[in-house]
């Protein structure tokens, strides 16, 4: 018995490996804390409701065709040729995650911009989406590593906290 349960874990690992990637999960990781700081200033020096859902999107999507663009040099210094079609469809899933977190409190934004609520409110949520992501990214990766509940909450307040170091960073120095 004790076998089948030091070999569980393993399998387990190994089931991960295939079924997560370390990519996706650390870009969607990286948009969220870009989102988080871009919040943060909108909350320090509010703009209008559109003015506000398009800084947010538009800083998403600048961070994304950054990454790409990077990736994109990366893999041509690597291969020493231009990128082939497949090459830029890799590349551009790879970095889609980036967009990825930023959409839900992009739609929050989205709400006070289109007058269903308040640019104060939609902004507090927004902040609380963007936060709650992190921990759910945190927490499941607590879930893949560790058996034990607490290691897996663990892991969701340590993304948590890395995300409200960069809230701090940014009130502390606006």
């Amino acid at each position: 018995m004790e076998q089948q349960h030091s070999s569980a874990p393993a399998a387990t690992l190994e089931h991960s490996d295939h079924a997560v990637s370390h990519a996706p999960v650390s870009k969607a990781i990286y948009g969220l804390i870009s989102v988080l700081a871009v919040l943060q200033a909108l909350v320090l020096h509010p703009p209008t409701a559109l003015q506000a859902t398009v800084a947010l999107f538009g800083t998403t999507v600048a961070v994304a065709l950054a990454d790409a663009y990077s990736e994109s040099i990366a893999e041509m210094l690597v291969k020493r040729h231009s990128l082939s079609m497949d090459d830029l469809r890799k590349i551009g899933r790879d970095v889609a995650p980036v967009m990825t977190g930023a959409q839900a409190p992009t739609v929050v934004l989205l709400a006070s911009a289109l007058g269903l609520i308040s640019l104060d409110l939609a902004l507090t949520l927004a902040q609380i989406v963007a936060f709650a992501l992190l921990f759910g990214f945190g927490w499941r990766v607590g879930q893949l590593l560790h058996e034990n509940w607490i290691r897996q909450i663990i892991s969701g307040l340590f993304l948590l906290a890395i995300g409200g170091l960069a809230v701090g960073i940014k009130t502390a120095f606006h």
